[in-house]
């Protein structure tokens, strides 16, 4: 019981940063290049980079694993990118006018990815 929770717990938490901290992200990144030759991957690299300060800094505010054991945090270290980055497709297929769906779900995957594997690797027991 208490590992459903916690998992539960980090769900909610690795959404919830994706959720309010992705926005501002969001802003700088549609005011990209409309040249789509030109335009390389430095956005998803910066996500990367931004994933991984955000995963850095929730080891300030709890330096313990959330999930009791490793294979639950393999799994959150494998499911949460692809969680991400459906959730950020279905947003960009839905929601936004002109905006191409498959960018978003490498964004959001990449953001998930960096700043779980940063939880991984950097939390104590």
């Amino acid at each position: 019981m208490e590992e459903l929770v916690a998992l539960v717990f980090q769900f909610l938490f690795e959404v919830g940063l994706q959720i309010f901290g992705a926005p501002a992200l969001e802003a700088a990144a549609a005011r990209k290049s409309r040249d789509k030759d030109q335009s390389g991957c430095g956005w998803i690299v910066l996500f990367g980079v931004f994933g991984a300060i955000a995963g850095g800094v929730s080891l300030l505010l709890a330096p313990k694993f959330l999930l009791p054991n490793a294979g639950l945090r393999i799994t959150n270290l494998v499911v949460s990118p692809l969680i991400a980055g459906g959730l950020s497709y279905l947003a960009a297929k839905n929601l936004g006018a002109g905006r191409d769906p498959g960018e978003h779900f490498w964004r959001g995957c990449v953001f998930a990815f960096a700043f779980g594997a940063v939880r991984f690797a950097y939390a104590h027991r």
